[in-house]
């Protein structure tokens, strides 16, 4: 997948004919997933490439100054895109030559001029244009003049609520992993450095790895876990919070993996929250601490070797 952060006359030598999905797509969940193999299914079919437009910083940031934290960090989106089989994708910032265009301008300069695509695929709740005065009505009004199909999927839906990147944010704030894996298609993934932390782990027989992190989102909570570092994926009991029984001030994630002794600082690692096994709380003292940790990692070895939770397919 080739990768373009501006528009330019040269992309026009990839894009010409081809059926181009736009949208934000933060955290590339079922209802993102459907659009995208539409759009894939699409250019094999037609025989010419497939992709995306999609958009960074997210606009809300740009336009209307709202404090928007991403499911996923830039590098991960980029990286499960490249995996769904696009031929490119277009990384755009809504800069104000962008941001003020008109519904019809963006349509007919963008689309038809620049990029010259044979097709658009989006979602029903698509809206482009100044002040996002557009639908799709319009794209489809301006596809017919253009000369570009417009193809509307439709939401995906679990348990009568459509899939959407805000109700998987809200779950996440609120620690319920396994319902946003539900709307995502996979757990939700953590991605850091492994850093030296201050050691509180090792003192009390549970040595952790504390992740450096982009991620916006770090649900509060202790949580049955997977780590994967390289090739090799650890069971693990993983910490986010601010470590109250030791006074923290600064956000930490954190990991003790099943059965694992050594070092692995500098590595990159991918946290998988698969369960909320409790709140993160502060104890009375560091022995009840300890106590609560060796219940949590009890009950975490009972689940896992129940079998129902495994290493996650990237």
């Amino acid at each position: 997948m080739k990768v373009f952060r501006r528009l330019s006359p040269r992309l026009r030598g990839l894009t010409a004919d081809s059926v181009l999905a736009i949208g934000i797509f933060d955290g590339c969940h079922l209802g993102h997933q459907k659009i995208l193999k539409n759009v894939t299914n699409q250019g094999r079919r037609l025989g010419v490439a497939a992709g995306l437009m999609t958009f960074s910083p997210h606009p809300e940031r740009i336009l209307n100054h709202k404090r928007i934290p991403l499911i996923q960090t830039g590098q991960q989106k980029l990286e499960w895109l490249e995996k769904q089989g696009l031929d490119y994708c277009l990384v755009l910032s809504l800069e104000k030559d962008l941001a003020t265009l008109s519904g019809r301008e963006f349509a007919r300069k963008i689309l038809r001029e620049q990029l010259g695509i044979s097709a658009v695929v989006v979602g029903q709740n698509f809206r482009f244009g100044h002040h996002r005065r557009c639908g799709v009505l319009e794209l489809r009004d301006f596809g017919r003049r253009y000369g570009f199909r417009v193809m509307v999927v439709r939401p995906v839906t679990r348990g009568g609520t459509q899939v959407s990147s805000s109700l998987i944010r809200h779950l996440l704030e609120k620690g319920r992993v396994e319902q946003a894996a539900s709307l995502l298609g996979r757990p939700y993934e953590i991605q850091g450095t492994i850093i030296r932390g201050r050691g509180f782990g090792r003192t009390i027989g549970f040595p952790t790895i504390n992740l450096k992190t982009q991620n916006e989102i770090l649900p509060p909570g202790v949580y049955l876990a997977l780590v994967k570092i390289g090739n090799t994926t650890y069971r693990a009991v993983a910490n986010i919070g601010f470590r109250p029984t030791f006074g923290g001030k600064q956000p930490s994630v954190e990991a003790h993996l099943l059965d694992f002794s050594g070092k692995l600082y500098g590595q990159e690692a991918r946290l998988y929250l698969l369960k909320k096994l409790r709140n993160e709380k502060k104890f009375p003292s560091v022995e009840s601490l300890r106590r609560q940790i060796a219940a949590d990692v009890s009950r975490a070895r009972q689940l896992f070797r129940a079998g129902r939770h495994r290493v996650p397919q990237s």
